[in-house]
């Protein structure tokens, strides 16, 4: 009789054990996973960083090129403008001073 409750406490005993480690098994698995979550998570931010900083580069080398066309544009109207006006400013004035007299 002793023998075997001796047996069932051994067996109590051994199913104990394997429960026990069933459920380290799970915590582990569990804390893996969320380990593997995080890294997962922090390696897309970190690829979603560096693409939005390429993203930002690219827009701001684009809206300094187009600066820099829009400037050049400007300056050859300016160009335009005082080449214009240096050849027809006595023009102008005249025709100016003569309406105004001739009124």
């Amino acid at each position: 009789m002793e023998d075997m409750i001796s047996k069932i406490v051994d067996m109590d005993k051994k199913a104990r054990d394997i429960t026990d480690e069933a459920q380290k098994s799970k915590i582990d698995y569990e804390n893996q996973i969320i380990r593997t979550k995080e890294k997962i998570k922090n390696d897309y931010l970190e690829r979603a960083k560096k693409r939005i900083e390429i993203n930002r580069q690219t827009a701001q080398k684009k809206a300094e090129e187009q600066l820099q066309l829009l400037e050049e544009k400007n300056e050859a109207i300016i160009e335009n403008l005082d080449k214009t006006y240096s050849e027809n400013c006595d023009n102008w004035v005249n025709t100016i001073v003569d309406r105004v007299i001739n009124q």
